[in-house]
């Protein structure tokens, strides 16, 4: 039993030595980084209530509608503003920092399937919704999304989460103190 394991572990050791460098794997990590066109770190999906009530003074009867609404917001970091230059390695000492775009949003969608017209109410002589009263309240409630959209914390909360994927990352490589920050 003991010669095999005296055997195995030279074998072991040459396997481990022939493996890539810390610097080759650290290349083939920054080539593929600069090939990604984006890195989705975080998606909210957040439901929006849309209604209004259209009585006004001069008409006979009232209009209600209410709608329910889901966007689907992705963020993340572009990498199309990654470089190479934002990398500062030293692998003797076991410490890289990199400097990354700020985040920003990537994508915002706000599916038709996902809208529903929950409610609508006419009294009176008043006509009913138009489809294009309709498309203007939803406008109106996608931009009210959008407005409130750095409330949220949907980019610090991408940028949490690239700076955990990148730590993850380099870490695996063999670097111990990992300094990510975001310009």
């Amino acid at each position: 039993m003991k010669t095999k394991s005296l055997f195995l572990l030279p074998l072991v050791a040459l396997v481990i030595s022939c493996g890539p460098s810390q610097e080759e794997l650290l290349s083939a990590r920054i080539q593929g980084l600069k090939e990604m066109a984006e890195l989705g770190t975080v998606e909210y999906t957040v439901k929006k209530i849309v209604k209004t009530d259209d009585k006004a003074w001069y008409t006979y009867g009232n209009r209600k509608i209410l709608f329910t609404c889901t966007a689907f917001i992705k963020a993340g970091i572009d990498m199309k503003d990654f470089s190479a230059d934002a990398v500062d390695a030293k692998p003797k000492e076991k410490t890289i920092s990199v400097t990354l775009p700020k985040a920003k949003i990537l994508s915002f969608n706000m599916p038709p399937e996902e809208i529903k017209q929950e409610f609508a109410f006419i009294t009176g002589l008043r006509d009913k919704f138009t489809p294009e009263e309709k498309q203007q309240l939803l406008v109106l409630g996608e931009n009210d999304i959008k407005e409130d959209i750095p409330n949220m914390g949907i980019i610090e909360d991408a940028q949490e989460n690239a700076r955990l994927f990148f730590t993850a990352l380099f870490s695996q490589i063999g670097y111990e103190k990992i300094n990510i920050k975001f310009e």
